[in-house]
């Protein structure tokens, strides 16, 4: 650290007896101090003739830049004198003259806080003018590394207060969390029970009675059971995006080829029923997450998109842009969706179509965000009225992975294949 500079005047208090020696170290400041004349070098000087005059100087307040002390006047109980001296003192270095340069007392003025111990006998002007000024410079940066240790005691101190606050508050959030668990295991098991007896109580009702009803009674029993099952797969739902994220899986390479894999072999039903077709470009990324989350991502942009779709043929094409990271797309030929909803989509049990329409919670995409931006990447799309959607969403690669072409893409002609931003064909 940089010590302060030193000021132009050095106001010097000089406490020593009467006595030639003494009057001769005054003179090695200020030689013409009895004339009258200025002191050379800067200092002012001041001399006290005993230790009390010197305390009640400095008590006064009066400003002082460095004492020197000289030891004779210390007296038997020297310790306690420098003490009281280096207290009254403050900020200003404390320096003792002694008789000899290696006086067995030395050392212990030193570690009392004295700054410097000097030969009486041995002083010249120059040497005590530059031992003054070097003792300032020690004692400012002595005080800058004293003010440097208060702050970081401070410092540390409300660290400290900060990690228990913190402490008490995690342990708060875990007690909260744990009741949060149990709430939504009695939702997502508990209450899953009394519907499902609904629903049985209600099948077994159609059953022996459905000769003693009209069919008004018929369908509102119906009614009854499919509300039921929607409400089970919600309470399903809430309990699906409750976990995602927070119930921590550790990221492993995955290869979004075997999940799409996977996944369209799943829906195949569904795809077979469509008349659709799902349609993969080229090899996908190897990626950082986990298959079962990342399974159902494409789980469920495949299925809205097969869905929301009133085409002749329903298409769903996934594919990737380059890029680090890379852009996974998935597009579908469907209905569209208006720029006003684009984000509207992605709330928790938001329908923009009614249930009789097309069925389903809502949930989906609210799940599969969340899934994404658990894993730090992020989803938006692009898509219009009439003219289908797209979904973009990214997710961090695998290290060093090289990317593999799976089994259907090998072979194959890149030639014929078509760009991210191609078309689909209705």
């Amino acid at each position: 650290m940089r010590p302060k500079a030193v000021v132009e005047t050095i106001r010097a208090l000089w406490i020593a007896g009467d006595s030639p020696a003494a009057d001769r170290i005054a003179n090695l400041l200020c030689p013409a101090r009895g004339a009258g004349a200025a002191c050379p070098d800067h200092f002012d000087l001041t001399q006290a003739r005993s230790l009390d005059e010197a305390l009640e100087l400095l008590d006064s307040h009066r400003a002082i830049d460095v004492v020197l002390f000289d030891f004779e006047l210390a007296g038997p109980a020297e310790s306690a004198a420098l003490v009281r001296l280096q207290t009254a003192a403050g900020t200003a270095p404390v320096i003792v003259l002694g008789d000899e340069d290696d006086d067995p007392q030395a050392p212990a003025a030193m570690r009392q806080g004295a700054q410097d111990w000097l030969p009486k006998t041995e002083l010249t002007a120059p040497a005590l003018a530059r031992a003054i000024r070097h003792a300032m410079i020690r004692k400012q940066i002595e005080m800058d590394l004293r003010r440097q240790f208060v702050r970081q005691r401070r410092a540390r101190s409300r660290s400290q207060r900060q990690t228990a606050e913190l402490r008490a508050r995690v342990e708060r959030l875990d007690a909260e969390n744990r009741e949060l668990d149990d709430f939504v295991h009695v939702v997502s098991h508990d209450l899953k029970e009394p519907l499902r007896g609904i629903h049985a109580y209600c099948e077994l009702f159609a059953d022996d009675y459905r000769h003693h009803m009209d069919a008004a009674g018929v369908d509102r029993l119906r009614a009854i059971m499919a509300i039921c099952a929607r409400l089970e797969k919600q309470i399903g739902d809430l309990s699906t995006y409750y976990r995602v994220g927070r119930v921590k899986t550790t990221a492993v390479r995955v290869d979004l080829n075997a999940v799409v894999d996977g996944q369209v072999a799943s829906l195949r039903t569904m795809i077979d029923r469509s008349g659709g077709a799902v349609r993969v470009k080229g090899p996908l990324p190897t990626v950082q997450g986990h298959p079962v989350l990342l399974g159902m991502v494409f789980g469920n942009l495949i299925s809205n998109g097969l869905k929301y779709n009133r085409a002749h043929r329903p298409v769903v094409e996934i594919g990737a842009m380059a890029g680090q990271p890379a852009i996974i797309y998935v597009r579908d030929n469907g209905i569209g969706i208006a720029p006003e909803h684009h984000e509207a989509v992605f709330d928790l049990f938001r329908r923009l179509h009614g249930r009789k329409e097309y069925e389903g919670t809502g949930a989906g995409l609210t799940i599969v965000r969340k899934i994404i931006t658990s894993y730090g990447g992020r989803i938006w799309l692009e898509s219009e009225p009439g003219h289908g959607s797209t979904f973009f969403f990214t997710l961090p690669p695998a290290a060093n992975e090289p990317l593999h072409p799976p089994h259907w893409a090998r072979n194959r002609n890149p030639g014929r294949e078509r760009s991210p931003s191609a078309p689909l064909c209705p």
